[in-house]
């Protein structure tokens, strides 16, 4: 079946275009009118076919993920923003296409040979590597697409995200503010651009406030229940007197907070907690969790609507969205005297 960007170039006109006539919605003449609809009915046309039906032409999109086994079972995040996407793209008409990402080009891989024969329409990289070269890949290959969850500050891609940057600056300004000088951070994998977008965050807000910050006071690992609890335990038990935890999501600090209660503190009493994500969940823990929130916008609604518009629109040169997060105060965090 031939694509709106089929008839487009058969019929010398833009893929917006093409729409407008299928969906008779907005400025065209009637020759383009005529035009469009002349190869429509020449390809597509069959007795009993509707030109209404004839629209609802569906592009093929692929979702790239990072490889790792336990993906989506360790972050419920990764799991609600896959899930949401996937319902955005389905109500639409789309077919979504789930493969998984290296951060490697493996000429071997499903991931190499969609790219290569051109088996989608257009990308979505999600939670890329910080030396991805799928995107380059992507870009070679003249396929529209966008990365999200985490994005590469030094290359001119496309993204729509979450500032994860300005969240993580915003958590260690409101410890600080609190009176913590001893904040351990625990973050997710090293090699994901959303973990260093948010790590950067963290970073500069230490240099504004002219905090030093240890080695033994950040801890690298799954965004797991697993990671938080074995990495609060590790810091609690150390030299560096932490004060609170900056963790990177909120299933990292829930982990966390079972290792504060069996080490005989309490939160927010002994130390202080902020998690990032603002799960469903984070306002029922005991204390309700302080978080970072980033799903009070439709980001899957934005993303699919931009990259429909990336495939039909080739003078689109770049995408650059970044969405606002806000910080949710609630009972895991004090005030602390020096």
């Amino acid at each position: 079946m031939l694509k709106l960007k089929d008839i487009a170039e058969i019929a010398n006109v833009s893929v917006t275009t093409v729409s407008r006539v299928l969906n008779n919605k907005g400025n065209f003449s009637e020759e383009t009118k005529q035009r469009v609809l002349d190869v429509v009915k020449e390809y597509l046309y069959t007795p009993g076919t509707t030109l209404q039906k004839m629209s609802n032409i569906s592009y093929t999109i692929g979702v790239f993920i990072p490889n790792q086994n336990d993906f989506i079972d360790d972050d419920p995040s990764s799991s609600v923003d896959l899930n949401n996407l996937k319902e955005e793209l389905e109500s639409l008409g789309h077919k979504l296409v789930l493969t998984t990402n290296t951060g490697e080009i493996d000429r071997s891989s499903m991931s190499y040979k969609m790219i290569q024969d051109k088996m989608i329409d257009a990308a979505i990289i999600f939670a890329p590597f910080t030396n991805d070269e799928l995107v380059d890949e992507l870009i070679n290959h003249h396929i529209p697409y966008f990365v999200t969850n985490g994005r590469n500050m030094e290359k001119d891609w496309n993204y729509i995200d979450y500032n994860n940057y300005s969240g993580a600056t915003n958590a260690i300004q409101y410890l600080y503010g609190l009176g913590h000088r001893n904040i351990g951070i625990i973050a997710g994998p090293a090699d994901h651009l959303v973990n260093m977008n948010r790590m950067q965050g963290c970073i500069d807000a230490f240099n504004k406030l002219n905090l030093q910050i240890q080695d033994e006071q950040i801890s690298y690992g799954s965004f797991s229940l697993t990671h938080g609890y074995e990495a609060a335990k590790a810091m609690l038990s150390g030299s560096s007197k932490i004060t609170a935890f900056f963790c990177f999501d909120d299933i990292i600090a829930f982990g966390a907070m079972k290792a504060i209660f069996e080490s005989n503190l309490k939160i927010p009493d002994d130390i202080s907690i902020v998690g990032f994500d603002d799960l469903k969940l984070s306002e029922f823990m005991i204390p309700p969790l302080t978080t970072v929130r980033r799903f009070k916008y439709d980001i899957n609604q934005l993303i699919v609507k931009l990259l429909i518009d990336l495939i039909g629109n080739k003078y689109i040169e770049r995408v650059h969205i970044s969405l606002k997060t806000e910080l949710i105060e609630r009972s895991s965090c004090k005030k602390i005297t020096s």
